[in-house]
């Protein structure tokens, strides 16, 4: 078994590396740990009760600590018996890096190997209950190093929990559903710390793992390879005009942009974030309108509580999609919704805790990028209430996950696991603290060209949902937009002069 992930503790990295050496704190933290003692600088020795599905046992441990490099870095070296129900070996890697002298990350690597009763259960189940574990250590953890008021001020920060107010209810006016839809303004900036690259590499590693593209653009070209001469055409045509440059901004003075995305908050936690029929409606002109503001640079969309969303909203089902009129125009909404998301110019991410069923998966689909919570756990259930998924949504799972995984998806009605997403390309990215991690990332994008995202998005949204849309015409006018911009001005220039290029979308 291989485990990695990260978290953000709010605390210093001092206190962190204190905390972490601590045997009280660790005992407290374990899942299930009924002793830990220290027997020497280096050593501990520990009684844990471990519960793997059908099979619990007490592990007799020890954890041997090695290259330590205080306050940043240690390797654990674990041996665990079980008796009948088996044995553990494991090692850890931790590494500290101060984001902040009040906030530090943890970056842990976990490889292990399990023998007996325990292993016969499948890595699936046992991965899981590690992952769980892990989740549990590191929420008791931060209750030990982090003042309570604290913990409650990042929480409110990763659910974004504000009503619309000043510029956002200037763009937006009053929401039809009230308080059902929050959102919020965040500041993303591009750092060059190793959080950020990891996130990079993980998400385009996953993406390559995936083959998201390979295989949509496989099936597209059988069918359509004009579009791919279209696309050279243009590239290779265009001519470029020397306007005046455009004056300096004062950023490019003053070190790195600052730039906002917007957090848009499913907020029914009740109801586990049921989109009723005017939710739907009301996602859509959402972003549709923040689409079109130039300080908005990525848009995040996630669930308020433990839930993305379990999906549409059924028990308003007798009222709103109760005859054959009613289910053709709940689908219109539901797919109007989903296609504003998806032609949205600015970069999307769904960010994902807990359930996302159904109609959710929709949503989810919509977006650019999904990042998960491994709690997450995902199912389209149409096979039980005998309805037939909307076409656009099945056109997105295919082009996520390929036909045979798609009609198991349909035709089984199961659910599948955040980690089993990843593996067949429904999920981008795993993390631990998946809101931080779509922060890190839009930061990354914001920094990019506007113009860039938006008409790579144009092409990729043809080449795979719309291939009757995707003409010479547009295909040349998001060339030609680009060429002749002034942000490409500016970035020539900024080639010249050796400085980062200021980008602003025009």
């Amino acid at each position: 078994m291989e485990m990695k992930d990260e978290i953000r503790v709010e605390a210093a990295r001092a206190i962190v590396w204190e905390a972490l050496n601590n045997p009280e704190v660790l005992k407290t933290c374990i899942p299930g740990c009924e002793s830990l003692e220290q027997v020497s600088e280096s050593e501990y020795v520990s009684l844990v009760v471990v519960k793997v599905g059908p099979i619990k046992a007490k592990f007799n441990g020890k954890v041997t600590l090695t290259d330590i490099v205080a306050p940043a870095s240690y390797k654990l070296i674990g041996e665990g018996q079980g008796g009948v129900a088996g044995f553990a070996k494991s090692e850890i890697t931790v590494e500290l890096i101060e984001i902040t002298p009040e906030a530090t990350l943890i970056k842990y690597g976990v490889t292990a190997n399990i023998g007996g009763k325990i292993a016969q259960l499948g890595s699936r189940l046992i991965d899981s209950t590690a992952r769980k574990m892990a989740e549990q250590f590191f929420s008791r953890f931060n209750e030990q190093v982090c003042p309570a008021e604290i913990v409650a001020e990042t929480a409110a920060e990763g659910l974004g929990s504000e009503v619309c107010a000043g510029e956002l209810r200037e763009w937006l006016g009053e929401l039809s559903c009230g308080d059902q839809i929050l959102v919020t303004m965040v500041d993303v900036v591009e750092n060059e710390t190793q959080e950020q690259q990891n996130t990079i590499r993980s998400t385009a590693d996953q993406l390559k793992k995936s083959d998201l593209f390979g295989k949509a653009f496989s099936r597209i070209k059988r069918s359509s390879t004009n579009i791919y001469q279209d696309i050279a055409r243009a590239l290779e045509t265009k001519t470029t005009t020397q306007p005046p440059a455009r004056e300096t901004p004062s950023q490019q003075t003053t070190g790195t942009p600052k730039h906002q995305a917007a957090v848009v908050t499913i907020n029914r936690a009740a109801q586990r974030n049921a989109v009723s029929l005017a939710m739907w409606q009301e996602l859509g002109r959402i972003f549709t309108v923040l689409g079109q503001q130039p300080q908005v640079r990525a848009i995040i969309l996630t669930g308020a509580g433990e839930h993305f969303s379990a999906g549409a909203d059924i028990a308003e089902f007798s009222k709103v999609r109760a005859t054959v009129e009613q289910g053709v125009e709940y689908e219109q909404s539901v797919d109007a919704c989903c296609d504003a998301i998806a032609a949205t110019p600015k970069p999307t991410i769904a960010v994902i805790n807990g359930f996302c069923m159904g109609g959710a998966c929709h949503l989810a689909m919509s977006c650019d990028f999904r990042f998960a919570n491994s709690n997450a756990q995902f199912a389209i259930p149409a096979a039980r209430l005998s309805i037939v998924y909307g076409v656009r949504g099945v056109q997105r799972l295919l082009a996520l996950v390929g036909v045979s995984k798609a009609k198991h998806i349909l035709y089984s009605a199961q659910r599948f696991s955040a980690q089993q997403g990843m593996e067949m390309g429904f999920i981008d990215q795993v993390a631990t603290d998946p809101i931080r991690a779509a922060k890190s990332y839009a930061g990354v994008m914001a920094d990019n060209a506007p113009l860039t995202i938006s008409g790579s998005k144009v092409l990729l949204n043809g080449l795979t949902m719309d291939l009757g849309t995707l003409t010479t015409e547009l295909v040349d006018h998001v060339v030609n937009v680009a060429v002749g911009s002034a942000d490409y001005r500016d970035a020539r220039q900024a080639f010249v002069e050796k400085r980062r290029p200021v980008f602003v979308g025009k």
